[in-house]
């Protein structure tokens, strides 16, 4: 058995304990479903050779019914090269973009994370693709089921400029890719964004 089944096996525990934890007033059954968000906490930390304090902290300030995260993304190209931003944590490039917001519409979200990490002005001009990171190889796997939207986007105006979590921003051609930082950004999004920017009327791609 793969350590990805078993890593499968304990975010589907915490989900039934969370859902469980929301639902339920019972006392018996509220002891019992916190002793199953234990036993997943462990068994993560044991997965992610981590210590169990830092699992506790990643997931105990959440609460209620357990859903999925929603990371956008934006492909921003200037003639034939990407948009892409290194990241500070682990030195490796990226499409721009993080978690979405409460509140904002996803494309809003794509736009603004651009141009907090990259200081470049956007417009989204369509949804690429719907993406569930478990079925591509994203990695390191996040503890969190994520659903990543990718937009091709217009460049509209603005300046290359770091922050505390971006140390470089540059524009490179798809066939000569930095090395990426594949649990945000696989190559394969980066081809998909390049082909709809080729031919608009593609459909849209999801899982």
């Amino acid at each position: 058995m793969n350590q990805l089944q078993w890593t499968e096996w304990a975010e589907q525990i915490r989900a039934i304990a969370q859902n469980g934890l929301t639902y339920c007033q019972e006392a018996f059954d509220i002891e019992r479903y916190q002793q199953l968000q234990q036993l997943a906490h462990e068994m993560t930390a044991k997965l992610a050779d981590a210590p169990l304090a830092k699992v506790d902290h990643f997931f105990l300030p959440d609460n209620g019914y357990v859903t999925p995260k929603l990371d956008v993304r934006a492909g921003v190209f200037k003639e034939n090269k990407v948009l892409l931003v290194k990241e500070r944590d682990d030195n490796c490039w990226s499409l721009p973009g993080g978690w979405a917001d409460v509140c904002e519409a996803p494309a809003r979200g794509a736009e603004r994370e651009t141009l907090e990490e990259s200081g470049y002005i956007v417009e989204t001009e369509k949804l690429v693709a719907l993406k569930d990171t478990h079925r591509h190889p994203y990695h390191p796997r996040n503890p969190h089921h994520i659903i990543k939207m990718i937009f091709l986007c217009s460049l509209l105006d603005g300046d290359a400029k770091t922050n505390t979590e971006i140390s470089e921003i540059d524009f490179f051609p798809i066939d000569k890719l930095p090395e990426l930082s594949v649990g945000r950004t696989i190559q394969s999004d980066i081809e998909l964004l390049y082909r709809h920017r080729a031919n608009r009327a593609l459909p849209t791609e999801f899982d």
